[in-house]
């Protein structure tokens, strides 16, 4: 009795029945391999805008706390421990005074003048371009080539929460719960005006300015958050520029202003070169960050268009296959005056 067999057709059927269920196989395998991806990618870039805010967030909420005492107007700069006489009052350490304190070094006045002590300006700002203090020189220019056009800058200043030791060519202060000893004073010789005990405490001034640099340590033309920090440098105050995170590539700020009920509450959002900001008390900051991939996405074309801020970005061209994420964060200052 002859062996029974599969036919011509029903071999070629079998055949074509399994090459459309490895078709159908492979079609699955790669398009969840590419919502895996794109939801990696994704992750990736809130990631990054999530740590950046993070970084930004103590800096501003505690803006303003300058160890026992946040009466930012009672502070004088003074020099070998004395308190009989001082060199400037908080009023005299502005951007705005005539002259820069000389006895802080010239590096302490890279960013502007008087910028790393403006202690009555906790939180400023620049609107679409890098700019700090006034009279800024070389030594504090943006990391090579250049800060991103059009994003913000922010600075806060505060201090430092770990109390600190005295230490020569470093902006400190002496903090004092004791009204009568002068309220609160400045010093960078190292000679601080009474020892550390329950009622003094030493700690370093910190003013920190955000921006966004158009290339990376890593990545030439990949953008990336960086910040100048006020730190000491050979003995010398001086400003410090580091990365914070790269794939930042636009950083947008607006601080609420209290200007009316004088409580605390926000009545209005400005922009950082809102006309007489300095007058107004700032009682949040609210920031933004946009995120890119560092290259394109094969098949991926991005066609929202971005408003936030005081901003509309539409990508063009090729930054069409550069995926984007935007968060936002509003943060109240802690130590916010209340009048």
């Amino acid at each position: 009795m002859p062996l029974a067999g599969f036919s011509l057709v029903e071999l070629v059927v079998a055949l074509a029945i399994s090459l459309f269920l490895i078709s159908a196989a492979v079609t699955v395998y790669v398009r969840g391999r590419v919502v895996f991806e794109t939801n990696e990618t994704v992750a990736r870039l809130q990631d990054a805008g999530r740590y950046a805010l993070s970084v930004i967030e103590p800096d501003i909420e505690l803006a303003g706390y300058f160890g026992l005492s946040n009466t930012a107007a009672s502070f004088r700069l003074v020099e070998h421990g004395r308190t009989q006489s001082f060199l400037a009052t908080a009023w005299g350490l502005r951007q705005s005074a005539g002259t820069a304190i000389s006895k802080l070094g010239t590096a302490a006045h890279a960013c502007g003048r008087n910028f790393a002590i403006d202690i009555l300006r906790v939180a400023q700002g620049s609107n679409g371009r890098f700019a700090l203090g006034p009279d800024a020189t070389s030594a504090c220019q943006p990391y090579p080539p250049g800060a991103e056009p059009g994003a913000d800058t922010l600075t806060l200043r505060r201090a430092s929460v770990d109390v600190t030791t005295a230490q020569a060519g470093r902006i400190q202060i002496l903090s004092s719960r004791l009204s009568g000893f002068g309220g609160q004073l400045l010093f960078v010789d190292g000679q601080p005006p009474a020892r550390p005990d329950v009622d003094h405490e030493i700690h370093d001034l910190l003013v920190r300015a955000y921006y966004v640099a158009r290339s990376s340590v890593d990545h030439a033309h990949f953008p990336a958050l960086r910040v100048k920090s006020l730190t000491s440098i050979s003995g010398k105050a001086a400003f410090a520029d580091s990365e914070v995170v790269p794939g930042i590539e636009d950083l947008q700020v607006q601080f609420a202003i209290d200007s009316a009920s004088h409580n605390g509450q926000a009545s209005s959002y400005v922009n950082p070169d809102f006309p007489d900001l300095e007058s107004q008390q700032i009682v949040a900051v609210r920031l933004w960050v946009r995120v890119r991939a560092e290259s394109p996405e094969p098949g991926f074309a991005d066609d929202r268009q971005y408003d936030y801020a005081d901003v509309r970005f539409v990508p063009a061209g090729a930054e069409r296959a550069i995926r984007r994420v935007l968060l936002s964060r509003t943060i109240a200052l802690r130590n916010a005056r209340i009048s």
